[in-house]
């Protein structure tokens, strides 16, 4: 098998005209420097796709779908990348050559290739246990319950996991795929004592997990009854990365485009729900925060994020982190709380599509609504105003004047006051010494340099570790969690400097490249969870600072639910912080990795 060399796809993009090839699927007239027709990637009255002739590239200002030649004729006519590329070669009057791709390339496609059919087949298997297997009465029953009709049911390919403790895989194994293969496509784990493995999801309703283009790649399995956690995924493998992937985008995408916003939820379901109920614009997050992988693909469909997490103090904290990768990436975001604590799915079930209908028309600024819970757990002294400004500005690192605009009647501040506090303060952090002559480009924290040359130099001892731990960690840093997810997907350090820009980024990365001998390889393991460790403690302190204060001023209110649960809070993260450094402490790394991985145990569950 054989790659086409980037030059020659270059030279064949130069030698194509995008405006010719763009024209036979779609009418073009000529405005200015560019020309213009309705988008064929989504339903519109007005013209807004624009083809760029002098950038080589389209856009359209509806949907926000863009790209080359390349990506167009691959989209609008289903091709893969390559069979673009040599559709336009021979018009273009160039030969491929391609490179034979080495052994371990082509193994890693083959393999790759076979985790999507040993998938495939199990999905197909989940739906047959559902639909026509005798077990999977309980499982309809349950789709009954919850109002799912068949028809959506079928369209997102739910299934049933049977009972026992091999029947998938002997399944997988009598259609030819080795056990091996199972494992390793998170179907199947091995037992503990090392004879044989079993299945990995057992008397489940199956959720299948899809990529951007509708291929299986992860399941979710949800418990009906019986002992074990309600929800369970597929662990994270080469085709799956859950900061990556959002439930049910593939099926919204048309849906996004037409309503320019995107609605996120919490739960499969929920978004089942809203598809069902006409809001096909919903997705999820798999089980994790939102991440800048995730806002990157949001931000090339839609400029609006409706953000629809549970009302406990787990979706609210989901809320607030989503925040600053937001508005940085400059998409509004709104936040949406069903009254009385309600999930989507329980107030489509009860009320129906009009009132959530109602509900999103009253959707309020993401900003607006954190700093309300700021001014509310500091109060409007001064010093609260001022404690609620910091945290923001620092969240957001800095303020725009619209943000400013935004805040100002909600702390309670003069929105000139604010613009020129902002304005002191826009290169440099709160209590700190203005600089004068700051340094260009992307300034790294010591713990995001060590983090990084770890994934260059020993990606092999730490990969797996930081795959592991809760992506919010990372976040907090758009530059860094781009670099980390690239280098985790095995791109090496020559590619990711090929695609930055930014002079800070590739300051970083050429004396990371340089420095070979920070930690020796049986060192690096260590080395990585103290570094996650951290960086995860200054969000615990906050965490618990929130915490003390929202339990303070509910103790004045005499509000003591509130209270109670404040202090909950308070435990949770003073036990978990103790925890992990009595893990570092007795270099217990398992139990420390695990602290650090996404919240999603109860409290009770943490050691």
């Amino acid at each position: 098998m054989a790659r086409i060399p980037r030059e020659i796809v270059e030279a064949i993009r130069d030698r194509t005209e995008i405006v010719e090839v763009v024209s036979r699927h779609v009418q073009l007239q000529r405005r200015g420097n560019s020309w213009v027709g309705l988008c064929p990637f989504h339903q519109e009255k007005t013209p807004s796709f624009h083809v760029v002739p002098s950038k080589a590239m389209y856009h359209c200002f509806g949907c926000h779908a863009s790209g080359d030649v390349f990506r167009f004729l691959a989209e609008i006519e289903g091709l893969s990348f390559v069979e673009a590329v040599k559709e336009l070669a021979g018009p273009a009057g160039v030969t491929i050559e391609e490179r034979e791709l080495s052994r371990e390339e082509r193994d890693n496609l083959r393999k790759r290739a076979t985790l999507y059919d040993v998938l495939e087949e199990a999905a197909t298997f989940f739906e047959a246990q559902l639909w026509t297997g005798p077990e999977g009465e309980q499982a309809r029953a349950y789709l009954q319950r919850r109002d799912l009709s068949a028809e959506l049911a079928r369209e997102a390919r739910v299934g049933w996991a049977p009972e026992g403790w091999t029947r998938t895989l002997d399944h997988l194994q009598r259609k030819g795929f080795p056990t091996g293969l199972v494992v390793e496509a998170g179907l199947a784990k091995p037992r503990p004592g090392g004879d044989g493995s079993y299945d990995a999801f057992r008397a489940r309703v199956i959720l299948p997990i899809r990529d951007d283009r509708g291929r299986v790649i992860a399941f979710g399995g949800r418990l009906l009854e019986g002992d074990g956690p309600k929800y369970i995924n597929s662990p994270e493998t080469k085709l799956y990365q859950k900061s990556h992937v959002l439930y049910g985008l593939d099926a919204a995408r048309r849906a996004v485009g037409q309503a320019d916003r995107v609605i996120l939820v919490e739960g499969y379901f929920d978004v089942l729900s809203m598809h069902q109920a006409g809001f096909r614009e919903t997705v999820a997050t798999c089980g994790t925060s939102l991440t800048p992988e995730h806002v990157a693909k949001l931000r090339r469909l839609t400029r609006t994020v409706v953000v629809l997490l549970d009302a406990d103090e787990a979706g609210t904290r989901a809320a607030e982190r989503t925040l600053p990768l937001l508005e940085q990436a400059g998409i509004q975001g709104l936040r949406l709380q069903i009254p009385d604590a309600k999930d989507p799915d329980d107030l489509l079930r009860e009320q129906g599509a009009e009132a959530m209908a109602g509900l999103l028309a009253r959707a309020e600024p993401l900003l607006a609504w954190v700093a309300a819970r700021k001014v509310a757990a500091y109060g409007l002294t001064a010093a609260g105003k001022a404690r609620a400004r910091d945290e923001l500005a620092e969240m957001l690192h800095g303020l725009t004047p619209g943000q400013v605009a935004e805040l100002a009647p909600v702390l309670r501040i003069h929105e000139g006051e604010l613009l020129a506090w902002a304005r002191a303060h826009a290169h440099r952090a709160p209590d700190e010494a203005p600089r004068p002559e700051p340094r260009a480009g992307w300034r790294p924290h010591v713990d995001a340099v060590h983090l990084l040359w770890l994934l260059v130099h020993r990606a092999e001892e730490v990969g797996d570790l930081v795959r592991r731990v809760d992506p919010g960690l990372i976040a907090t840093d758009a530059v860094l969690a781009r670099l980390v997810s690239r280098l985790l997907q095995g791109e090496t350090l020559a590619a990711v400097l090929d695609d930055e820009e930014d002079p800070g980024v590739m300051r970083a990365l050429a004396a990371i490249a340089a420095r070979s001998a920070l930690y020796a390889p049986d060192e690096a393991a260590r080395a990585v969870v103290e570094v996650l460790a951290r960086m995860a403690r200054p969000q615990w302190d906050e965490e618990l600072a929130l915490a003390t204060a929202d339990a303070a001023d509910a103790a004045r209110a005499r509000d003591f639910d509130r209270a109670r649960a404040a202090s909950t809070r308070k435990h949770v993260v003073s036990l978990r912080r103790r925890s992990l450094d009595r893990a570092l402490d007795t270099a217990d790394l398992e139990l420390a990795i695990t602290l650090l991985e996404p919240d999603d145990e109860p409290a009770d569950a943490l050691p």
